[in-house]
């Protein structure tokens, strides 16, 4: 079973979940985190600022072993207590140094780039590239970025 861990806001992670009902997303908080240690993610998302400073022990234990860590880069979070952790690290944002980027936003559909080629879950390669992705109601640029790479990643 492939655990997905991710903090984000209520409204966000709801909506997010319900488009990858086949994904076991766990939202991860300041309530929480210390109860999700025992927790082996293959992915931990951080969608929107958290408090890792708080939580820096429990952190490190959530995120060890993990396969991808995605982060919102136009957040700045630190992330620093990664650093000697091995594992792919993709980034989404409107700045032009992240992994997965908008190119260009409609009011039906946005344009989202694949910057640099990643592997997936099952070892395919997903190369670079550009992809329209219909509008989601209620949620913003952000997490229609991180819907695309989580069907990247996830082939769902």
């Amino acid at each position: 079973m492939t655990f997905i861990g991710m903090s984000a806001n209520q409204k966000d992670f709801e909506i997010l979940k319900s488009k990858f009902d086949g994904l076991n997303i766990i939202r991860i908080d300041d309530d929480n985190i210390q109860n999700l240690q025992n927790i082996k993610f293959d992915s931990i998302i951080i969608h929107e600022k958290m408090s890792i400073k708080k939580h820096v022990k429990a952190f490190e234990k959530i995120c060890k072993n993990l396969r991808y860590f995605l982060v919102n880069f136009d957040k700045n979070v630190n992330v620093d207590i990664l650093k000697n952790n091995r594992m792919t690290v993709i980034t989404y944002g409107l700045n032009h140094k992240s992994t997965i980027t908008a190119s260009s936003i409609q009011e039906d559909y946005i344009m989202v780039a694949l910057q640099r080629d990643i592997f997936d879950r099952e070892g395919k390669l997903q190369e670079i590239r550009e992809q329209p992705i219909k509008t989601v109601q209620h949620l913003d640029i952000y997490g229609h970025m991180l819907m695309f790479v989580l069907s990247l990643l996830y082939n769902s």
